[in-house]
This record gives C-alpha cells, structure tokens and sequence, in this order.
C-alpha cells in the first residue's frame, strides 16, 4: 500500500487530475450535443443520451485518458536518476509494476466517476425522458475491468518508452483498429486486445452501436475473466522486461 501511495503522489503534482476531468466532459459534450442534435431519431430518451456518450468515450476518450494518465505515472522515472533508483529499489519487481499499475488505475477510477457522475448531471439539466438506464450503468461500472487491462498495457508500453507522446499515439491507433475490428464483425479481436475489450463492455447494450452484445451472466463472466487474463500478462511482460533490465546494469 506505500508503495502505491508513493506513485500517488508522484503524481499530485502533474495534470493528471485535469485529465481525469476534462477527458469525460469532452466525451459527454460530444454525446450531448450529437443527442440533442439528433433528437428526431434518437428517441429512446436516457437510453438514446447515454449510449450517445458511451460510443464516443468506448471509441477513443476512455483509452487515450488511460494512456495520458499512465505515461505521467511513468514520467516521473524517466527523469534524472530516478530509473536507476528504481532499478536498485529493495523492493521486488513484481511490486514495482503492480504498484504502478494500480496508482493509474485510481487515476482511471476518477476518471470513470467523473464520467459517469457528468453524464447524469447532464442528462438531469436536459430534462431527458424516461429513467436512467440501468443496463448502461452496470455495463459502464463493468467496464472498469477492462480498463484496468488497458492501464496495464499502457504501463507497459510507458515504462519501455521514454517518449510521453508515443505510448498515447499507440493507444489512439489501437483504439481505432479495435473499433474498426468489432464493426467488422470480429468480435474475438476483444480477448487479445485490451482496447477492444474496454470498447465492446462500454457499449453493451447501447442503442448506438449495431454489434453491441448484451449484459448478461455469461457476458460479465467473460468481461472479468478476459480483463484478468490481460491485466496479468500486462503485468508480467513489465516483470520480464525490468528484470532483464536489471540484469544488464
């Protein structure tokens, strides 16, 4: 726990909570206003707004803000010393990347909230009909599972990368193939790529997406499972790479 309240505040005096705030309001300005816009076909009221909002968030605000979020974390150790420091640290490896990995994902939890809370706010001053979705809800909770899989990668991908910009020009790419895969019909593309994994679980049930699965045991027994799987690998590609980094000093 000391170790992930180290990389905590690290991080307080970066902007990452700016972008735990403003990475959400952009997504749902965009849902809002592409809902508001469009109000003479999107008629399911809640329904219509918050799957609006997730489509744009699944698409790519949610991976990118998981990318910039984890390329500050790893800023910090790119700096002067502070590799090396880290590198001789008598605390293992494994706790390290696992401690890192879970400083970002608090960051990602924010942001999540931020997201969520936003969206409902919003909704309400617009005086949108019907109740609030219950299934997006859920499907939008969920979705922080394969969130955490996707800060793990891009833990990765920040630690091996000393470029801040190039971890988060992957993630963007990556979110766009993943999307282009699940329109075409790939659905499998979600267990290998963690992107595609958090796109397919913020958009189910959603009205705005035609392949959108739907919310069941078997679909959050595949989200979780899934998720861990590629946390865990994200987690010890890190382990190997650092090791061998080690090794080399």
């Amino acid at each position: 726990m000391d170790l992930i309240l180290n990389d905590l505040l690290k991080l307080r005096r970066s902007h990452v909570w700016a972008v735990a705030l403003l990475v959400p309001a952009v997504a749902v300005a965009i849902g809002a206003g592409n809902y508001a816009a469009n109000t003479g076909t999107l008629t399911a009221g809640w329904g219509s707004y918050f799957s609006q909002v997730m489509l744009f968030y699944g698409l790519l605000f949610c991976t990118a803000g998981i990318a910039i979020l984890a390329a500050a974390a790893w800023r910090v150790e790119h700096r002067g010393h502070n590799w090396l420091t880290m590198l001789t640290s008598t605390r293992s490896v494994g706790n390290l990347v696992a401690s890192k990995i879970a400083a970002i994902a608090v960051t990602v939890t924010a942001m999540h909230a931020v997201l969520i809370g936003l969206t409902l706010f919003v909704g309400w001053a617009l005086r949108i009909p019907g109740a609030v979705p219950s299934e997006l809800l859920v499907a939008a909770l969920l979705a922080l599972a394969p969130a955490v899989a996707v800060a793990s990668w891009q833990s990765l991908l920040s630690m091996v990368i000393r470029s801040f910009a190039a971890p988060i020009g992957i993630a963007v790419v990556a979110s766009l193939v993943s999307f282009g895969a699940l329109a075409a019909g790939v659905p499998g593309v979600r267990f290998i790529v963690a992107p595609a994994l958090l796109s397919h679980t913020l958009w189910l049930g959603s009205s705005a997406v035609a392949a959108a699965g739907a919310l069941d045991t078997g679909t959050v027994t595949g989200v979780l499972a899934a998720s861990s799987a590629l946390t865990v690998a994200g987690w010890a590609a890190a382990v190997a790479y650092l090791r061998d980094t080690d090794a080399r000093i």
